[in-house]
Order: structure tokens, then C-alpha cells, then sequence
């Protein structure tokens, strides 16, 4: 697997919320890597860029352990630090119509999208035209779901950190004419309560299309193009787009599966239009270094003092992690982590940035297990250059595990924790696919070894490549009512 790319960027810094000039050299001005075929780092190399922008090839070598430990078949990076970016590919694009990754090259960039919709919504708010606690109806009059209570209640703010309680995984084809959006917020009105409103974060899809909504209205155009105008055209990110006619005569990676024990193609490539604000920006490692220099260090699109309140926490105070306007936080390595990961079909993908350190990785893959490839490296990243890691979770025997078992369902997934001999495990069965024509199909994992790790916390497969935390929570008596997974809360049965 070789490095096909290493594009230099320059990019000089404004100072606060002034004149940015982003600048990316032509094909014959491209910077490409200078060290040794087998791509070792130069003596010395300590930063994640090199005085002349390259990436530092220890961290591309390191990529190549991940990505072939997980079996992804291509990978992006770009990293940001100190005011310049570099990008770089490994792999390929397409196991059956293989292309070289490069940084240009096209990835779904998935929920990463949702960071796009909360600083849109957020101009709206500097702009005075909206109010984080403006209730929705106030700007969606008609908005409806199953509990009368939440339809008249719940705020902006409560979508954008995801404790609005309502079904999260919510997905359905409203078409893709430019009501699809409407009509999807319009049938949320069956979406029943998971978790009470505001009292914890539970991931949820469904609250960025009311967000989606709400900036169609505001703006009176559809969401795509209040994104381009709004973003994407401002911060130079040409050639991010949302739908597959904008993107054939570029190069684009397509996600993979594990069927059999081979790597196939996993379908179908879109998703419905109406995802597009919890999910839809396409988009490649050059542009998301573009991102990351606004959201590091600033552009006129966003004054300085809202871009930067979005790093703060803002959910409910009581729980944890932390969560921003839009993104996730992390101060358990002793500085912030600021970040955001997707999860399109077969195409998992990270941006996470350190503030402190004006540090930005991003990571998108093309393989199923490329969410492990993702963690791993910007674990790596922060250590080797940062001298940052996260406290080891560290089992904790309890008593109490076994009130901890029981049956757990979401809309789409039925969970149960269970005692199998002297170990405790957990089931995890799909009750719905989320995409229709899902193929390969999610398969249900059934028997994953669980330990505690404290009061109401766990490790998945502890130990292993594909080692998740997971959390029982109780509601105001006392009683467990839910167990999160992959940031999302099951009801107990």
C-alpha cells in the first residue's frame, strides 16, 4: 500500500474574525513527500508536519498498520496544526474499480455534516434571527411529535445536543424533490420518547432535520443551497456536494463490508435526501483542512465568540461526556477534544480537533472497521506529539452488574445484557435496517463479553481492537431504564 499523495496547503492565518486566504498550489506546484521509498520518518520528526508541509510519514506508516489490521481498503488524512494543513491517500477508492486515494479524492463525510447544520444554525443566532431556546414551534408552527408536552417545549438547543428524547434513528425516503426535507419533519410526528426531554443525550438523526428545517425556513431556499452559500462557497470548499450527479465525474470512494470473509461493496452509495442535514455533505480531506482552519482559527462566516461558545459544554449538566453545540467533548487526556464522527454505509469516518494545541485530524476511511482505524490513529497522533492520552478503563468488579441485565430496544435495534457463565455479555439484534436495500445487511453480534469499569459503566469487547464503552442510566428514582450504546439509549423492557 503506497502513499499516492501528500498535497501541500498554505494557508495564512487572519487574525480574529479578518480577511483568511486559503491557497492550494496547482498540480504542478503539488508538494510531494522527500524521505525514502519505504516511506520512514526523518530523524528527528516530532510535530505531525514537516517544516516543508509534508505529513509526518510516521503517521501515514501508522496508518497502514491500522487500516490493514481492520481490513479498510482506502484511507484519507489531513491534518492541521498551527495555522498550515498537508492531506494524503493510501489505497484504493474501489476494490472492484480500484483508483488511488488522494486528498481531492470524494468520501461521505456522514455526521460529520451535523457540525455544518449547528454553525449554520448558529450564524442564525449571531445574526439575531433565532434564539438557542426558541422553542421549535416558534419557527416550525406545526411541528409535532408523539408527546404533546415535547411538541410544545423542546428547544433548538435541545436538538442540537441531542436531548430532545424522541426516537433518534428515524428513517424513511421522502424523495428528492425540494420538499423532502418538509415532508420528513411533517411524519416525525409518530416518533415517541425514548429518554424525558433535557434530561440526558441520547444520538439522535431526527433532531438535525428539524435543525435542516429550520434553516430552510429562515433562509427560504433548500438546505443544500443554504449550506453552499452559507459555508461551503464561503470557507472554499468547491466541489463539497450532497448528491451522487455532482460528484460521477470526480473521484469518489465507495464503502466497503465484510460478507463471507471477503471484502465487497457495500450498498447502495446514497442515502435519502431528507438525511442531508444530519448526513449528507460529501466531501474530501483537502476540504475538511479548510474546515478545520475556521474552526481552529476563524473566518468571517462565524464571529470568533459563537464559534468558539460551540466548544463549550452546553448539554444537560448532569451527564456524561460533555457535549457541545454540535459537537462531542473530551477532556479525559487532560486538554479538550473536540470532534465529530460519521458513519455512512461502509464508509466510517473522524474530524476531531485539539483548540490548544490548533491541531485538526481527519480520517476518512472506506471500510466498515475504519471507525477502529480512526480511533487508534488520532490516539496515536496525540500521544507521539502531544505527550496526550486518555486514563486506561480498567475493569472494576462489581456487585450490582447483575441488575444491569435485562432487555433494551431502540427503533431499530433489540439489546440484551445477559450472564453466560461466570462472564456477562451482550446481544445486540438489528430490528430494522436503517437503509433500505442494506446490503450486506447488519448481522446481529450476539455474545460480546461486557466488564464494569464503575457506577453504571462498561467496556465492551475490553481488550480488543473493537473495544466501545457503554453506560446504564436511571431515571429520578433510582431504577435502571437505560442502557447507551454507541452514544444512543435503549429503553429498558
Amino acid at each position: 500500500m503506497s502513499s499516492v499523495e501528500h498535497v501541500c496547503m498554505s494557508i495564512a492565518a487572519g487574525a480574529g474574525d479578518g480577511p483568511v486566504s486559503v491557497t492550494i498550489p496547482s498540480d504542478a506546484n503539488r508538494c510531494h513527500y522527500q524521505g525514502d521509498q519505504a516511506g520512514h520518518s526523518p530523524v528527528g520528526m516530532t510535530a505531525p508536519l514537516s517544516p516543508s508541509h509534508h505529513i509526518d510519514p510516521a503517521l501515514l506508516d501508522q496508518a497502514r498498520v491500522e487500516m490493514g489490521c481492520d481490513g479498510v481498503p482506502g484511507i484519507a488524512l489531513g491534518v492541521y496544526h498551527n495555522g498550515c494543513a498537508a492531506t494524503a491517500g493510501l489505497g484504493v477508492t474501489n476494490v472492484l474499480h480500484p483508483q488511488p486515494v488522494d486528498g481531492d479524492t470524494l468520501f461521505q463525510i456522514a455526521s460529520i455534516t451535523k457540525t455544518f447544520t449547528a454553525t449554520a444554525v448558529l450564524q442564525l443566532v449571531e445574526q439575531g434571527r433565532l434564539n438557542l431556546d426558541d422553542t421549535i414551534r416558534a419557527h416550525l408552527p406545526e411541528f409535532t411529535v408523539a408527546d404533546p408536552d415535547v411538541s410544545t417545549s423542546v428547544t433548538i438547543r435541545d436538538c442540537l445536543v441531542h436531548s430532545c428524547g424522541w426516537e433518534g434513528d428515524f428513517f424513511e425516503d421522502t424523495g428528492w424533490s425540494d420538499d423532502a426535507l418538509a415532508a420528513m419533519v411533517a411524519r416525525m410526528d409518530k416518533l415517541v420518547q425514548v429518554t424525558p426531554l433535557g434530561r440526558m443525550w441520547s444520538y439522535s438523526n431526527s433532531a438535525f432535520y428539524v435543525l435542516g428545517r429550520i434553516l430552510e425556513v429562515l433562509h427560504g431556499r433548500s438546505y443544500e443551497d443554504v449550506l453552499d452559500e452559507a459555508l461551503l462557497a464561503p470557507l472554499g470548499m468547491d466541489g463539497a456536494c450532497f448528491f451522487a450527479r455532482d460528484l460521477l465525474h470526480r473521484k469518489f470512494a465507495v464503502g466497503h463490508a465484510e460478507r463471507g470473509g471477503q471484502t465487497v461493496i457495500a450498498r447502495p452509495w446514497a442515502m435519502p435526501r431528507c438525511v442531508n442535514p444530519s448526513g449528507g455533505v460529501v466531501a474530501s480531506a483537502a476540504h475538511l483542512m479548510r474546515y478545520a482552519h475556521f474552526q481552529l482559527d476563524g473566518a468571517p462566516v462565524l464571529g470568533d465568540a459563537m464559534r468558539l461558545a460551540a466548544f463549550e459544554p452546553a448539554g444537560p449538566s448532569s451527564d456524561t461526556p460533555a457535549i457541545g453545540l454540535g459537537w462531542w467533548l473530551d477532556d479525559s487526556a487532560g486538554e479538550r477534544v473536540v470532534s465529530h464522527t460519521g458513519g455512512a454505509n461502509g464508509q466510517p469516518c473522524s474530524f476531531a480537533m485539539i483548540p490548544s494545541r490548533r491541531f485538526a485530524l481527519a480520517v476518512l476511511t472506506n471500510g466498515a472497521n475504519g471507525w477502529i482505524t480512526a480511533q487508534r490513529l488520532l490516539a496515536w497522533a496525540m500521544q507521539t506529539y502531544f505527550s496526550l492520552a486518555a486514563p486506561d478503563l480498567r475493569a472494576q468488579p462489581r456487585a450490582d452488574v447483575d441488575a444491569w441485565l435485562g432487555t433494551y430496544e431502540t427503533r431499530t435495534e433489540r439489546r440484551v445484557l445477559r450472564r453466560e457463565g461466570e462472564r456477562h455479555v451482550l446481544d445486540q439484534t438489528p430490528l430494522k435496517q436503517w437503509l433500505d436495500g442494506l446490503d450486506p445487511p447488519a448481522l446481529p453480534q450476539l455474545g460480546t463479553e461486557i466488564q464494569p469499569t464503575g457506577p453504571g459503566a462498561m467496556l465492551f469487547a475490553p481488550g480488543k481492537r473493537a473495544q466501545r464503552v457503554g453506560t446504564v442510566l436511571r431515571n429520578g428514582h433510582g431504577e435502571i431504564r437505560w442502557l447507551r450504546v454507541n452514544r444512543r439509549a435503549a429503553l429498558r423492557k
